[in-house]
């Protein structure tokens, strides 16, 4: 399946609320200290919602560079540069002072994630200590990908049924 494929098919996940509140629950017990977390888009699991009142909270803006950051999230979003919603706050937060990363994932395998292809988070991991947490749907592991030595695997990857650990 290419990602097309894999984003329609994460698009299309029956009885996504529930799916979701088990994934959330499952995260629960890591959103600790500095959490750099996502908006989702394209039918990515939302944890967002539940997270979001989360004081230490971090989302990313990408730059046409290649280049990603996260920063605070005080309760304001606007549409940034790629269509997404961004943290109106501009205060970053040093890779190193993240705690932990929730990492959106179009699928994965074994502990790798597929994201959308541009490298952007495999770029950030590198640079952080973090603990690193894929969030995806059963649905979304692959049989089988290509790992290129520039991807950079997760700690823990969480689905709706099982957390797979490192």
């Amino acid at each position: 399946m290419d990602r097309k494929e894999l984003i329609a098919l994460r698009e299309q996940v029956e009885n996504r609320d529930q799916k979701e509140e088990r994934i959330v629950q499952k995260l629960d017990p890591f959103m600790n200290g500095n959490v750099g977390i996502y908006y989702p888009i394209n039918g990515e699991v939302n944890c967002f919602d539940d997270f979001k009142r989360y004081k230490n909270l971090y989302l990313p803006i990408t730059q046409e560079n290649g280049k990603m950051d996260f920063y605070q999230f005080t309760g304001k979003l606007y549409k940034g540069k790629f269509n997404c919603l961004e943290p109106s706050n501009k205060k970053k937060i040093d890779p190193l002072d993240l705690d932990v990363i929730i990492v959106p994932m179009i699928g994965f395998y074994k502990m790798h994630r597929l994201g959308y292809g541009k490298g952007y988070y495999d770029r950030y991991l590198k640079q952080t200590k973090a603990i690193k947490i894929g969030v995806a749907f059963d649905c979304q592991k692959l049989d089988h990908m290509d790992i290129k030595k520039t991807d950079v695997p997760m700690d823990l990857i969480i689905t709706e049924s099982k957390t797979i650990w490192k």
